[in-house]
């Protein structure tokens, strides 16, 4: 007999606890023991049942001691069943949670602010894997796939196998190799044609059915859409012809421009219309590229006469194949310069002003009163980091002309209006709006066609004249109209084209057919919602319906004003992919019930 600790007398609760655990490692180590000591240890765990049956405690309480005394002595576990069993353990919940993040929900962080404002740097969000669709784990393939499910202004995850991605390869858990996870908004659906203008999209389905309403929600209208990220995205060398440049927009061929003849041309569909001027792209020439210059600057860049301003906005426009040359950049670089045309406009006080209450810029960390884009290190990037003195040391970012401070873990504060970083002067608006994107003294401005330019984009909608979303010039404006006096006898100027509707308001389906951007068949155009700073299919092109995984469904942190569902259109709870995998979900949870209350519950033996 094994005798046990007397002091303290245990509940029914913690007796049949012992008998329980005792019992099962009886099980397991039985075949071990001897014929005396599993009658002995039998008899005994029988005596403990009937007596927490019978509710005797003092007699439970005694039998469940000699019990635990059972499994110090002949029953305990040795080293390797405690390693086998961690071991079982972990490969059981490895394999559990892999099922669930890959089937059912898992959360995710956001990287980078290529989302914003909907998504910032470090939000963490609940991710459901069944809206439209069932995934394979660790396959980028579906058990089950709905396309009708799918709707556009929704936001999705997907993943980049088998993309144009950069740097896609990760690992779960440490162990399974798999690729990493993007998030954007989905804006186009295969066999969807879009015409960009004005910051907005418009378009048609497959079917021809104008989409327009869907793309352009009012819970969205501070989301401004580009239809490029720069005018000559991705270049290389013909693989037919040494002698020829291949460019490339949203990944696909666009034009073909042979130095040997000087001579370029338009590609041929299967993503655009017959167009035969590249700025006809999908409404390439409703948009410039934008920077603010000084009196000194424009007149050295651009050797014209000017009005009287205080800063001047350099705009890029028009991208041409008429002339495509090799040049070196500032950093003796070669490369490939389409002819562009720039224009000029003079602004006064009252824009500058509009300026800095509209201004956004990039999330950037001030070290030492040196910038730098977060979250880059300031390791070996001194020399390329701006300066801003008077600043106290920290992380900052500005969205719609609030200046804001970042504490751990992406929680913000709005600054108040003394803070120095609202100092108002004509320099500092210009150092905002040319260097608050990319934080790089290589976007200064150092000569007239310089290759890196900001990313600022500039655009007419409804006659006003509109930078970084806002607009900073209406319509009557008299700077306004003195630029679209001049632009008039330019030939190829910089004004509003008006959208693509009819005189009744329609849309015009022959123009987006003819001018639009067409989805291949089995494929999402995805966008960020921060054009400014989003690598998306306009750099890596269409994303596969295979590599749709998922869509955010709860933003759980930070606290704030943005904490519950993203904005985004709702998908609907009830729908085949939900109720497979949250039956499947119920069954699992009834099943591992039943055994858990099949395992303890009495009589065991």
């Amino acid at each position: 007999m094994w005798v046990f600790s007397k002091k303290k007398m245990y509940s029914l609760r913690k007796s049949k606890h012992y008998l329980i655990q005792t019992y099962h490692l009886y099980k397991k180590k039985k075949h071990k023991l001897s014929v005396d000591t599993r009658v002995e240890i039998e008899t005994a765990l029988q005596a403990l049942q009937n007596a927490i049956l019978q509710k005797d405690r003092p007699l439970a309480s005694r039998l469940a001691k000699e019990a635990q005394g059972f499994g110090l002595a002949c029953l305990k576990k040795g080293s390797f069943d405690y390693f086998r069993d961690v071991i079982i353990g972990i490969c059981i919940a490895l394999i559990i949670a892999l099922f669930i993040r890959q089937m059912w929900f898992e959360l995710y962080e956001i990287p980078s602010g290529s989302m914003r404002p909907t998504f910032k740097e470090k939000d963490r969000l609940i991710v459901s894997k069944t809206d439209f669709g069932i995934n394979i784990p660790l396959k980028t393939k579906h058990l089950y796939f709905n396309p009708d499910l799918i709707k556009r202004n929704s936001i999705v995850i997907f993943t980049g196998e088998n993309m144009d991605i950069h740097d896609v390869d990760t690992m779960y858990f440490y162990l399974f190799p798999g690729k990493k996870q993007y998030i954007k908004r989905l804006i186009g659906k295969p066999g969807d044609t879009l015409y960009f203008y004005g910051g907005q999209i418009y378009g048609i389905d497959k079917d021809g059915k104008d989409i327009t309403r869907e793309l352009q929600l009012s819970s969205l209208k501070q989301i401004e859409h580009i239809p490029f990220i720069n005018f000559q995205r991705k270049v290389e060398l013909s693989h037919k012809d040494n002698n020829s440049l291949i460019f490339y927009q949203m990944n696909e061929p666009v034009a073909e421009f042979n130095l040997q003849k000087n001579q370029g041309k338009m590609l041929s569909p299967p993503v655009s219309g017959f167009i035969t001027d590249y700025s006809d792209l999908w409404g390439f020439k409703n948009f410039g590229m934008a920077r603010l210059l000084n009196l000194e600057e424009v007149k050295e860049f651009n050797l014209k006469e000017v009005p009287e301003g205080v800063l001047y906005l350099e705009i890029k426009h028009h991208p041409s194949l008429q002339s495509v040359q090799l040049t070196k950049d500032e950093y003796k670089n070669v490369y490939p310069k389409m002819q562009l045309s720039t224009s000029i406009i003079a602004l006064q006080e009252s824009h500058l002003k509009a300026l800095m209450q509209n201004l956004y810029t990039a999330r950037f960390v001030v070290k030492n009163h040196q910038v730098y884009r977060y979250p880059d290190t300031c390791i070996g990037k001194k020399a390329l980091a701006p300066v801003l003195v008077d600043i106290p040391d920290g992380c900052y970012e500005f969205y719609h002309g609030k200046a804001y401070r970042v504490f751990w873990q992406g929680v913000n504060q709005e600054l108040s209006p003394s803070h120095p970083l609202y100092t108002y002067s004509p320099q500092n608006v210009q150092f905002w709006f040319n260097l608050g994107i990319d934080w790089d003294n290589r976007f200064l401005n150092k000569k007239k066609d310089q290759r890196l330019v900001p990313a600022r984009y500039a655009y007419f909608r409804n006659q006003d004249f509109y930078l970084m979303g806002a607009p900073i010039l209406k319509h009557d404006d008299p700077s306004l109209r003195e630029f679209i006096r001049k632009e008039s006898s330019s030939p190829t100027p910089f004004m509003d084209y008006g959208p693509p509707l009819l005189k009744n308001g329609a849309l015009d389906v022959e123009f987006v057919k003819k001018y639009g951007l067409t989805i291949p068949l089995k494929m999402y155009l995805v966008l960020g919602d921060n054009h400014a700073m989003s690598s998306d299919s306009r750099d890596f092109g269409f994303v596969p319906e295979d590599n749709l995984k998922g869509s955010p469904s709860w933003i759980f942190w930070p606290p704030g004003p943005r904490w519950g569902r993203p904005n985004q259109p709702l998908y609907p709870w009830i729908s085949p992919p939900n109720l497979i995998i949250y039956s499947c979900g119920a069954v699992g949870l009834i099943f591992c019930l039943y055994r858990w209350i099949k395992k303890n519950k009495l009589p065991i033996l």
